[in-house]
């Protein structure tokens, strides 16, 4: 673009880069370094007299094909800003169907809403919907005679709104102002600078705006980046406290959310195969418990936390997204990370998010502005688990490293460092008692810690045979289970530290995660087999969750539902009350 400025006054804050060279808050300010190559302005120390800038703006990408196989894996190609209604006209054109024809977008035998954030390169198939009985105008060269009669069965009808999320009461959302400013290039769907979005309820969102989305272009996200350039207005969350939040932009169909595309599989029967009806049939039972499947990261998703009526999730895109748990709509993202999101912790009463990376860093975040306020360094390798201590303002993250850190919320400074706690990487950290916690290793071992002075008490005995991978504790029932890589489940007495109930070959591979149901009664099992299982107390299997298509890597419960996070890209939300009443 040539010199665009000169003679710039001091700046205070890389917005003000941003602002001074029109790079708007989904576009990427560049500094081109002939030696180094390009990389992100993250601090205004980074600009120095003479530097060559650049605007990345990242684009988006799906191919899709038409039902009937007369148009295979065409390109639809958008940038950011673009709203749902462009998308979705802009594969009703690549598909060769006639201006304004309703469409549903299947991935597979899901259902897809059209939005902003269906990750990149997913392959689609385009359904024209006509009145039964009716007929669908095609264009294009390939469109024959221009009609394609259609059976009375043969259009899905318009998806239903789904069932309201976990939450019952609703919330209200602000209206959000449209973006503009964004430059499209050929084959995008354009932006339209004069949309408008009007009051939105609690079941939808707007649908222009859209979030900054991960995996764009192959450089780390910029930090504190998210919203349109004018702010996005305050939004009631969590404990009601205001937040400036990122555009959301929300799928067309109230109450649903955008399906995953999977990785081609070789092993995955062709439709029309004799497999593929089985597969199906196996798909329609797998969602039996599932009322609601999160979409929109560009790889796994790797960890999960809540609090108020906000959900987070954590994934290996660098991204932590941002959901509202009244609607299971998307609200935002946080970006900043240079490494996966591997674990998050939350604290409601300091209305802080704390979120753990493989870069080596914690990052705290503010639930009042969604922004970063402060990064923990310490753990000399990735950091794998955490979580904030009931009733005190202290941090406990665990590592790779084989250390576990002590941080003080208030001051935001290292309470105490554990060095050395296991022979190996720590895989799990959880309060047991008001008194004393739990860590979990990659060395086959549990041990019990005391709070007031740091100091190991005891290790349970005996070890599993492998990796301890994640242990939950309930208070209630006064219980500790422990998951392995040895396809174990034990349960622990908390009082005598024993085990007094094991369970070989719980799964057909790596347990890889434990949650507990509110009443402690139902425990809950993920696998990297793609299954979640479902335990009574007792180690009695209930039934097994199936739906997901990679391992799943974390679990969560929230009133009577259970969310689940996986290798696959999504997070699938199911009813799990229930097994609480049987």
């Amino acid at each position: 673009r040539g010199q665009a400025h000169g003679g710039l006054e001091p700046l205070r804050a890389v917005s003000e880069s941003g602002a001074c060279a029109e790079v708007f808050d989904d576009q990427h300010l560049l500094i081109v370094d002939p030696h180094h190559g390009q990389f992100p302005v993250e601090r205004v120390s980074d600009l120095f007299d003479g530097c060559s800038l650049r605007v990345a703006v990242p684009r988006r990408r799906v191919f899709v094909s038409r039902s009937d196989g007369l148009i295979q894996h065409r390109p639809v190609v958008w940038y950011p800003g673009a709203g749902a209604e462009q998308i979705e006209s802009a594969i009703v054109k690549a598909c060769g169907f006639a201006v304004g024809t309703a469409i549903e977008v299947m991935d597979g035998d899901v259902a897809v809403v059209i939005s902003a954030t269906i990750p990149n390169d997913s392959a689609l198939t385009a359904v024209p919907l006509a009145p039964e009985g009716g007929s669908v105008v095609v264009t294009g060269s390939r469109a024959g005679s221009g009609q394609i009669p259609l059976p009375p069965n043969g259009c899905l009808p318009r998806s239903p709104e789904s069932p309201r999320g976990p939450r019952t009461r609703t919330a209200t959302t602000p209206t959000v102002p449209p973006r503009s400013g964004t430059r499209a290039g050929a084959n995008s769907v354009p932006r339209s600078a004069a949309a408008s979005a009007g009051p939105v309820g609690a079941g939808q969102r707007a649908r222009s705006g859209t979030p900054q989305h991960p995996g764009g272009a192959g450089y780390p996200a910029r930090p504190g980046t998210g919203g349109s350039r004018t702010g996005s207005p305050s939004r009631p969350c969590g404990g009601g406290y205001g937040a400036e939040l990122p555009a959301p932009a929300s799928p067309a169909t109230p109450g649903l959310a955008v399906a995953p595309a999977p990785a081609p599989s070789p092993e995955q029967p062709a439709p029309g195969s004799a497999g593929a009806s089985a597969v199906a049939a196996a798909s329609a039972g797998a969602d039996e418990h599932c009322v609601h499947i999160l979409a929109g990261h560009a790889g796994p998703v790797l960890s999960l936390c809540t609090v108020g009526d906000v959900l987070f999730t954590g994934s290996q895109d660098c991204n932590i997204m941002i959901w509202d748990l009244n609607n299971l709509q998307y609200i935002g993202t946080l970006p900043g990370h240079t490494g996966p999101v591997k674990c998050m912790a939350a604290t409601l009463g300091r209305k802080m998010l704390c979120s753990g990376s493989q870069d080596k860093t914690i990052k705290v975040w503010s639930l009042e502005t969604f922004s970063s306020t402060k990064t923990f360094l310490g753990h000399s390798s990735e950091v794998n688990t955490m979580t904030v201590l009931e009733n005190s303002e202290v941090l406990l993250s665990g590592g790779e490293d084989r250390s576990v850190r002590v941080w003080d919320l208030l001051s935001l400074t290292l309470l105490a460092s554990l060095e050395q706690a296991h022979l190996s990487g720590i895989f799990a950290v959880k309060q047991l008692d008001g008194s004393s916690f739990v860590t979990a290793s990659r060395d086959r071992t549990i041990k019990v810690w005391t709070t007031s002075t740091w100091q190991a008490r005891c290790t349970l005995n005996p070890p599993h045979y492998d990796a301890v991978s994640d242990v939950a504790a309930g208070s209630r029932q006064g219980r500790l289970f422990s998951a392995s890589r040895d396809r174990s489940i034990r349960r622990w007495d908390v009082q005598s530290l024993e085990s007094d109930l094991q369970l070989t070959n719980a799964h057909s591979d790596w347990i890889t995660c434990l949650a507990l149901s509110s009443s402690e009664n139902t425990i809950f099992s993920g696998c990297r087999d793609a299954t979640v299982k479902v335990w009574d107390s007792e180690l009695r299997c209930m039934t097994t969750l199936t739906g997901h298509r990679g391992p799943i890597t974390a679990l969560l419960t929230v009133d009577g539902h259970l969310f689940s996070a996986s290798h696959d890209r999504t997070v699938r939300v199911w009813r799990v009350d229930q097994f609480e009443k049987s």
